[in-house]
């Protein structure tokens, strides 16, 4: 679904032609027949689009992430859309890990992304792993994730020649390979799906999509697991979590010099088996990042942060300070006398790690001070301005104290 598709771009002009002949019959029965796998690629589909969805395929695949540390930043939205207008969906995961541990921490991170899809998939078409062995990581993916989907299918993607040299003996652990192959005749390899386009045109969205076709298994196999299941499977019970989640989204600033890192999950949540890091704190030292969730779990506070749009992980709250806006004035006024301020070298709670007293108001109670720049918090309505006295820099004092 990334790199399948580079790979056979070198033939891609005289396949999409033999294609147009080979697959009349598929497209002329694309209502029962074609499946479309989407991603943020696509971008975020409109009501419309999605209502006429409903009559073009009987099920869709949507990608979740991009191993566990990127999720895809339209998923949310198009599966909230897929559910209100009663779209079926499984979910990819293209998958990134470097060990066996890491490919069950994937696997449970696309099901907890993903709770609801009628069908999981691991696309596993890029080497990544750097120890334990690929058949090993491959089939501890699925291992992860059998316990918490039920009767759900899970299946492998991936080409052949990929498959073969990787996971040929952990394929046979999952419920069905989704073999993907540009070419005109349907591959002999056994398959419950295949892709065999990167170039197929939906009306319903307006563009090309990735297309596959049903001819092994009916759309009953993929989805019906959900539907006719009468033990509940399609919602299974998940372990108990110790965590509270609080929706959250406001901009905060990592600390400089902090001893903090980023991580997967929250720390000390039960739900989870497998904790790793996912990026050192100082990498990010000073920079903004967007938090949208909070966890308080054993007395602790966590923040799940984003930079530009990336999932960094989750990290203490006390890895993070307030963002604080800056801005440059002009302007004199006189310290109060008996006030309690003090004068700092920064912003208080500001990411800067050589914080420190430069002085006190009672110093300078009854002076008149240069105020060059002014800062606020976000959230605040007050400021702290940076003042100098006879041409010396004499630090940061909250505006109460002048």
């Amino acid at each position: 679904m990334y790199k399948l598709k580079y790979l056979l771009m070198s033939f891609g002009v005289a396949l999409i032609g033999v294609l147009c002949i080979s697959f009349t019959s598929v497209k002329s029965n694309a209502v029962s027949n074609n499946v479309y796998d989407l991603s943020e690629w696509q971008g975020n589909f409109t009501d419309n689009q999605v209502k006429t969805l409903k009559n073009e395929v009987p099920f869709v695949i949507l990608r979740v992430q991009f191993g566990s540390a990127y999720h895809d930043k339209t998923f949310a939205h198009n599966v909230a859309l897929m559910k209100k207008y009663g779209v079926p969906y499984g979910v990819y995961s293209f998958s990134q890990y470097t060990s066996p541990s890491d490919a069950a921490s994937e696997a449970k991170t696309l099901y907890s992304r993903a709770p609801e899809a009628r069908f999981y998939v691991n696309d596993y078409e890029q080497q990544t792993v750097k120890s334990g062995g690929t058949n090993a990581a491959t089939k501890a993916w699925v291992d992860a994730l059998r316990p918490l989907v039920g009767n759900r299918k899970i299946l492998f993607y991936s080409y052949q020649s990929f498959m073969v040299s990787h996971a040929a003996d952990a394929v046979s652990s999952y419920d069905g390979y989704w073999l993907a192959a540009y070419q005109t005749n349907e591959p002999q390899r056994e398959h419950v799906l295949w892709q065999y386009t990167d170039h197929f045109y939906s009306p319903a969205l307006n563009q090309y999509v990735d297309a596959s076709v049903l001819t092994q298994k009916n759309s009953s196999w993929f989805i019906d697991a959900t539907n006719n299941s009468n033990n509940n499977n399609n919602k299974p019970s998940k372990p108990k979590s110790n965590v509270t989640y609080i929706k959250e989204n406001k901009t905060l600033t990592v600390k400089t010099a902090v001893k903090y890192n980023f991580y997967n999950h929250v720390p000390g949540n039960n739900y989870f088996s497998e904790l790793h890091r996912t990026h050192y704190g100082r990498t990010f030292h000073g920079k903004n990042v967007t938090v949208d969730l909070k966890a308080i779990v054993n007395g602790r506070t966590y923040y799940r942060a984003h930079e530009n749009g990336k999932l960094l992980g989750w990290i203490n709250q006390n890895g993070l300070g307030p963002h604080i806006s800056y801005s440059k004035v002009n302007m004199h006024k006189k310290v109060k006398l008996n006030s309690n301020y003090r004068f700092y070298n920064h912003v208080t709670q500001s990411h800067f790690a050589d914080f420190k007293t430069m002085g006190t108001a009672r110093e300078y109670a009854g002076k008149t001070v240069h105020i060059t720049g002014r800062a606020i918090k976000d959230g605040w309505k007050t400021y702290y301005y940076k003042c100098y006295y006879e041409g010396k820099f004499i630090g940061w004092i909250y505006q109460r104290g002048i």
